[in-house]
């Protein structure tokens, strides 16, 4: 089965083809173009380079969010169109676990963040066991002092590694207040890459977790601030 996956979810941008016995193609940019200028165009020139037709897909992977709103409504809108014209399924996937699933060979914690403004960030705690990837606490808005208090109480003296768009914003502040546990990714794997995102859908498909272009839906986690704003005065 091949998956087309796209992510727009934060600065960078990707694309990538993949089935279940390998990688056929991946395009990766973290430079300068908007998300509307290029992610239509990464999508065209890899399949184009691949010598493959979109008729070859059998479903759509897309990174739902957490990450930036307008980034997730240009992917999840890209992902969307082409399910309708090829009547193909759509696999939604976090974010999050994407950024998490791209760390191997570490038995200690992985903590993905992305930039939620405000002191904050989107985040989740994993761990791997063997093979499989478990979420030790959940995805959520989290103010950064806060966050890092949970993470002491939770990892305790164990090492994490912190990967995502807000490492170059606040991973000097997470490393002041756990000095001896934080720990930072590699830059290749520092933002979310869609051949992880294809990777995980790959897996989503085989249990039935599968969507189509009414269903699929982004995962803000939080309201945007003008609806907050909107609310607030209501």
């Amino acid at each position: 089965m091949k998956i087309l996956a796209i992510d727009a979810s934060t600065i960078a941008a990707s694309a990538a083809i993949m089935d279940e016995d390998k990688l056929h193609g991946e395009i990766f940019t973290d430079y300068k173009l908007k998300h509307s200028e290029k992610l239509l165009v990464m999508v065209d020139s890899l399949l184009k380079n691949l010598r493959m037709d979109i008729g070859e897909i059998d479903a759509f992977a897309v990174c739902n969010g957490p990450g930036s709103f307008t980034g997730l409504r240009i992917a999840l809108a890209t992902a969307k169109g082409f399910a309708i014209a090829q009547k193909k399924p759509i696999v939604t996937v976090s974010t999050l676990d994407c950024l998490a699933h791209s760390v191997y060979c570490y038995d200690q914690f992985i903590c993905p963040i992305l930039d939620a403004q405000r002191h904050q960030v989107y985040s989740a705690l994993y761990k791997r066991e063997k093979e499989n990837l478990i979420k030790i606490l959940e995805e959520g808005a989290y103010d950064i002092d806060a966050w890092a208090q949970e993470l002491k109480k939770t990892a305790g003296s164990s090492k994490i590694l912190f990967l995502g768009d807000a490492t170059l914003r606040y991973f000097e502040h997470f490393s002041q207040a756990l000095p001896e546990e934080a720990r930072l990714a590699m830059a290749s794997i520092r933002m979310p890459r869609a051949c992880y995102a294809a990777s995980i859908a790959l897996e989503k498909i085989k249990t039935g977790e599968v969507q189509d272009a009414f269903t699929a839906m982004p995962n803000y986690i939080r309201l945007p601030q003008a609806e907050e704003n909107i609310k607030t005065k209501d």
